[in-house]
């Protein structure tokens, strides 16, 4: 019974984990799609 507790609360801190990071890997790729736009237009100009 203890064990089981334990791989539960384990499995569900590496899947808060992934999710957190999963957030963080979405917010910089927009911000370098954002950047190379950006970038993109000044090169045109």
């Amino acid at each position: 019974m203890l064990v089981a507790l334990l791989l539960v609360i384990i499995f569900l801190g590496i899947a808060t984990f992934l999710f957190y990071l999963e957030k963080r890997i979405n917010k910089a790729e927009k911000k370098l799609k954002e950047l190379e736009s950006v970038k993109n237009q000044e090169n045109k100009q």
